[in-house]
């Protein structure tokens, strides 16, 4: 789940009457981008807190002792905070701006009885997330140093706050200086909504929404054609909903049709739906415990090696296309080849050409041969008669590799559709095990050789739902497209899927039945929305029967060819289920 300022300073607000002046007892290391600062606080609990530069970047505590297994070997950054952090006290907590960055201040004594301060700057910007320790503005040293947009992230340079601009703490503002600063605005031809996003840190686009809402002024009206009562109710509402967050002391959760969870620290009454409320700290723990966040990182990592195996395949086929290109030549070789055999009595005398008249057109014209000087009119026909036979053979072989190469991309891209909808931890692990097929270990970084396992395969768990009296099965991966259709399914089941695009293999449970057309313009819709055209306005979904769906030989998991369909154009649907 995504950290939006709005609930990172829920976060902070917590962070500071929890952490107050509590000690930093060690620093490990999880990850190469995740810290772990363990805490002893004043009541005596001992908490860490874990800094995740992952995306999505995440900042929470929690009060479970890591197994010293699941910590990696410290490395330059983590020593480095190791040496600077160890035995100071946490002075201060602050969000920056209202931006997704924070800053954690620590005093210790050093020698002379000095006090000197560190500040540790998490930025939890999704496009750049990093960690900073500074010292007055120098910078000490960077998880990811290097350079970062107009930033450069190295020990000794000065430190800036990433993408300074001119947006505000709008919770610092009361309704007369909001007043202010929209009617400074009202010449601006931009929606609000906009205006808010680039006056103001802090507006995600729910709240934008919401204040859209409570005031009752569409989000895309033009500043410039706003009213006086319209602009009075968006100051009001303003005013409204930065009180509420500095009062709030819980987070509202929000769920959309996937499950995907949204928090927000006051209740969102666009949403038209009874939120769960949390207390703050324990919910952003178990969101990053259980898994959300690896999740999303491993399958951010899987994507990646995909996108390169993609990309690998496509130079891999246009390299062979541009071999075939010759192979358009192969004719005119045998053509050449067949002249000077028939006119092998001629003379080359250091010609670099023949004309010769070509008997094989009607009337005979006059060809021009290329040849080479050294060689007779024997042996330049022998060499076009090989140069015949190698495009013969490329003919052959390039095609047979051009079609490995299409079967392997629309596996490829089938896999990475699949992997874009991974939520759990139970689907990142059949994603794991099929990628073994690819070669690809996301904790070696790259490819190996795929070995026999020694597990017994066992049948997968394949989602369904009953549909107007019909079980209706459909796949989420390849290999559980694969066994539904070819293992699971009756012969007389009906099949459907997206038209040349990406997703699901659904399969309607006969039994003999006939299915109505109400029941399969259904499935078509269910097997839209399980596919890459799911935003898409409408989708063609084709259907068969099972038996007329074969596996291409020797193709990957998933992939099959169909006979006897027939096209219906639905709109994508999570059909709900029904009996």
């Amino acid at each position: 789940m995504q950290i939006d300022s709005a609930v990172l300073y829920m976060i902070v607000k917590k962070l500071k009457e929890k952490l107050d002046s509590c000690q930093v007892r060690q620093v490990h290391q999880i990850d190469n981008r995740i810290m772990d600062l363990e805490l002893f606080c004043q009541d005596g609990d001992i908490v860490s807190l874990i800094i995740n530069t992952y995306n999505p970047p995440l900042l929470y505590l929690t009060g479970r002792a890591k197994n010293r297994k699941q910590y990696s070997p410290s490395q330059t950054f983590c020593m480095t905070l190791r040496k600077y952090l160890e035995g100071s006290r946490l002075s201060r907590i602050e969000q920056a701006d209202m931006d997704r960055v924070v800053s954690l201040s620590f005093d210790r004594i050093e020698a002379g009885s000095e006090i000197v301060t560190r500040t540790l700057w998490v930025e939890l910007l999704p496009a750049s997330p990093n960690i900073v320790l500074t010292e007055g503005n120098t910078i000490i040293d960077a998880c990811l140093r290097g350079k970062k947009l107009d930033r450069l992230l190295v020990p000794g340079e000065t430190y800036s706050l990433p993408g300074r601009s001119a947006r505000m703490d709008f919770m610092k503002f009361n309704k007369a200086e909001i007043k202010n600063i929209l009617d400074f605005s009202k010449n601006e031809d931009i929606p609000l909504d906009s205006w808010l996003f680039s006056k103001f840190n802090g507006f995600s686009r729910y709240l934008a929404d919401e204040l859209a809402h409570e005031s009752r002024v569409p989000a895309d009206l033009s500043l410039s054609s706003m009213t006086e009562e319209e602009e009075n109710r968006v100051v009001t509402a303003l005013c409204a909903l930065s009180s509420a967050i500095a009062k709030s002391d819980v987070l509202y959760i929000y769920k959309n049709e996937k499950g995907k969870k949204s928090a927000s620290p006051v209740p969102l009454h666009m949403m038209k739906q009874e939120p769960e409320k949390a207390d703050v700290l324990p919910f952003i723990e178990k969101e990053a415990e259980s898994g959300a966040g690896s999740i999303s990182q491993a399958v951010q990592d899987y994507k990646k090696q995909l996108h390169t195996l993609i990309k690998r395949e496509e130079r891999k086929k246009r390299k062979i296309g541009e071999e075939m290109e010759e192979t358009s030549r192969m004719d005119q070789y045998k053509l050449w080849g067949t002249l000077l055999s028939i006119y092998a009595y001629e003379k080359i005398n250091h010609r670099t050409s023949l004309t010769l008249s070509n008997l094989f057109k009607d009337p005979p014209e006059d060809e021009t041969i290329p040849v080479n000087p050294l060689l007779s009119v024997s042996a330049n026909s022998q060499m076009y008669f090989k140069k015949y036979n190698k495009m013969k053979t490329r003919t052959a072989i390039g095609k047979e590799k051009l079609d490995e190469c299409d079967k392997r991309l629309t596996y490829l891209n089938d896999t990475l559709y699949f992997a874009e909808q991974v939520t759990t931890k139970q689907e990142l692990e059949a994603l794991k095990e099929e990628l073994k097929n690819l070669g690809i270990d996301r904790k070696q970084g790259q490819r190996k050789k795929s070995g026999k396992s020694n597990k017994k395969s066992q049948a997968p768990q394949i989602e369904n739902r009953m549909i107007d009296g019909f079980r209706v099965w459909f796949g989420t991966s390849n290999t559980k497209n694969e066994y539904l259709t070819l293992h699971k399914a009756a012969k007389t089941d009906v099949w459907l899927h997206a038209k040349a695009i990406p997703g699901s293999h659904v399969v309607i449970e006969a039994s003999g039945d006939t299915i109505p057309e109400d029941t399969l313009v259904k499935a078509a819709a269910l097997a839209a929305w399980n596919s890459k055209g799911r935003d898409s306005g409408k989708v063609d979904v084709d259907y068969t029967l099972i038996r007329y769906v074969k596996k291409i030989p020797g193709g990957p998991p998933g992939l099959v060819n169909y006979t006897h369909q027939k096209t219906l154009t639905v709109v994508p649907e999570n059909v709900k289920e029904n009996e």
